[in-house]
């Protein structure tokens, strides 16, 4: 099972990065998030299928589509945000203090970013 949101973007395909070959529709596109819940068994021969085959995957849940096992799609929400870079490390703390929660600043530490924690 995974947690995704419908793709609000506007996704566009191009084969050398310059020239656009085609609009996505975006109708049946989901962006998904994390947990990614899947059983154990299944994700080690998931991965073995993987490296025996040396198939591209990108998370988890790509690998049990390569079992072509079916895979759940849960609603999660757009502010499950995946951080990567210092801006989505900002975004994630305004979030946190529209809710009125803690940040915690582990990231601040182990990556050397400069971000903008609340006050409180």
């Amino acid at each position: 099972a995974v947690l995704g949101v419908p793709c609000k973007a506007t996704i566009k395909e191009s084969e050398d990065g310059s020239m656009v070959l085609r609009t996505i529709p975006r109708a049946r596109l989901w962006e998904v998030h994390t947990p990614q819940v899947i059983k154990i068994d299944t994700l080690q021969r998931g991965f073995a299928k993987v490296e025996a085959e040396n198939l591209e995957v990108t998370d988890d849940v790509s690998i049990v589509e390569q079992l072509g096992e079916p895979v759940k799609l849960t609603l999660g929400e757009y502010t499950n945000l995946k951080i990567t870079t210092p801006e989505d490390m900002n975004l994630a703390i305004s979030i946190l203090d529209e809710r009125k929660m803690e940040s915690v600043d582990l990231l601040d530490e182990a990556y050397g970013w400069e971000v903008d924690a609340p006050t409180k």
